[in-house]
């Protein structure tokens, strides 16, 4: 017996060993990887979420696991999009030789199809900046459009007004801007309508993918953390999911590529899915009372199309216990908030960028915050002496000796009023040049994706409402362990920042 228990002890102190050497080297990676020294690699909450009450997490593929090459994508789609407008729609070659700068062609804005004119608004559909073509309109050309409150109806129009809420529109707008300049206004929305029907052939007839997937290293930023996060999130007992509206076919063939992972792997990669959903159709797929049903893939953790109620019976889990990732505005994130209540988290990649233009500026956002604040106060004091100088003008009937001093209390006033008007104008001029600055810097023609002067823009606001949390890359979500409490900032009324 003492024998038998002897020859075990060596083992259980391995074990124990093992198991120690474990638990030191999750807490040494964690503290490597936290991104309280990174914010570029940091997670922002919207709605407080207890990553420890989420049981399942999925994924969207294109630009969210999939990280893409994006100059080499949009050329490759402008150019099959740019040949078809020729061959089919007897389009001159030349005027699709002159395109924008990428950099302008970006996500969020909003399209005027009928007017062919591209905007940039804030929440409340104020317009900031807008460009016919190549050239930017003026203040009185807006108002022409949009009248002297220069505010459109955001969507809601019929469907003048498109929201470009995709990467993959990207090639749209500058093929649109360049062809705008070649067209009277009415003819633009059936100039967008064949770009859009062009578009839509490339992705379904296979043309664009049979390209990329010819030579994916070419189309891919690898990531290296995203096996790593995929296995991170099953070791923690979470179920992961793909769902994608991409065919079978298209993702098989990129995912590993995606991993960094030989491509002749075959379907190993599937081993880090507890599901697999292509042709998803978002987002008609978040609604279950749309009556379509999966198609069986070629192994049983696969589905082709259906709806969510089979990825909640088949993962066990449902709601507010399942977070889904994706780069989608409207596809991937507002129809699941709506409609299932599944946690939301958005990728948006355009965040990275920015932050590098603002960690290159220090100082610059403080800045412009301190003189906000100073131009406030600075206005409620030229308000308060305009008051009292109309108080004063109005005092009538006073005897002559008090007719002096209220003269000399006028002239007080008139000039403490000058004297803060002056203060006044000095804070707006040094402001705009701030926020001229730093919206220039972030892109020349646009600027901020999230934020119109004081305002957010139209995209800020649906980010708001809609992404309970959101981040530069999905990989990001690696750097948090399974337990961790994303805790949103606390919202203040203006009454409670008064008295800060």
């Amino acid at each position: 017996m003492n024998k038998s228990n002897n020859s075990k002890e060596p083992e259980q102190t391995a074990n124990q060993g093992s198991t120690k050497d474990s638990h030191w080297l999750d807490m040494i990676s964690m503290a490597i990887r936290t991104p309280v020294f990174d914010h570029q690699r940091s997670v922002f909450t919207n709605r407080t979420m207890r990553f420890g009450q989420i049981e399942a997490v999925g994924f969207d593929f294109d630009h969210t696991l999939a990280v893409y090459n994006c100059e080499a994508l949009d050329a490759l789609a402008g150019k099959l999009v740019a040949d078809r407008l020729v061959e089919h729609e007897g389009i001159p070659r030349e005027w699709l030789e002159d395109l924008p700068d990428l950099s302008f062609a970006k996500k969020a804005l909003i399209l005027d199809i009928d007017e062919g004119v591209i905007l940039k608004t804030d929440r409340y559909g104020h317009v900031l900046r807008a460009y016919r073509g190549k050239e930017k309109l003026t203040v009185s050309e807006k108002r022409n459009l949009y009248g002297d409150r220069d505010i459109i109806p955001h969507v809601t129009d019929g469907d003048r007004f498109i929201q470009v809420d995709h990467a993959f529109s990207r090639p749209e707008i500058l093929l649109w801007t360049a062809l705008v300049d070649h067209t009277e206004a009415g003819e633009r929305r059936s100039v967008w309508e064949k770009i859009r029907k062009h578009t839509d052939t490339i992705h379904r007839d296979n043309s664009l993918k049979s390209v990329i997937t010819a030579n994916p290293e070419a189309y891919i930023q690898q990531d290296p953390r995203t096996e790593a996060l995929l296995l991170h999130l099953r070791e923690c007992g979470k179920k992961v999911f793909l769902l994608t509206n991409s065919e079978w076919e298209y993702t098989h063939a990129m995912m590993n590529t995606v991993l960094g992972r030989d491509p002749e792997r075959g379907t190993e990669w599937l081993d880090l899915f507890d599901l697999v959903v292509a042709e998803g159709g978002k987002p008609t797929y978040f609604d279950a009372s749309s009556g379509r049903t999966c198609k069986p893939g070629i192994e049983d953790k696969i589905l082709l199309g259906g709806n969510l109620t089979e990825i909640e019976e088949r993962i066990g889990c449902a709601g507010p216990e399942i977070l889904y990732v994706g780069d989608h505005i409207y596809a991937d994130l507002i129809s699941s908030k709506r409609n299932v209540y599944w946690r939301t988290m958005l990728v948006v990649p355009e965040l990275e960028e920015e932050m590098v233009v603002q960690s290159a500026m220090p100082g610059l956002v403080r800045q412009l915050r301190e003189v906000d604040e100073r131009r406030i106060s600075t206005e409620r004091e030229v308000m308060h002496w305009k008051a009292v100088e109309a108080c004063l003008q109005s005092i009538e009937g006073v005897v002559e000796e008090e007719k002096k001093g209220i003269k000399n209390l006028r002239l007080e006033c008139h000039s403490a009023r000058k004297n803060a008007t002056d203060t006044l104008k000095a804070f707006i001029r040094q402001r705009e040049e701030l926020r001229a600055k730093l919206s220039t810097a972030t892109n020349e023609h646009w600027g901020s994706l999230f934020r119109a002067g004081n305002e957010l823009t139209h995209f800020g606001r649906q980010l708001e409402d809609y992404a309970c949390a959101y981040t530069s890359r999905a990989t990001n979500l690696l750097f948090y362990p399974a337990g961790h409490y994303f805790r949103s900032s606390m919202d203040y009324l203006p009454h409670e920042l008064e008295s800060m």
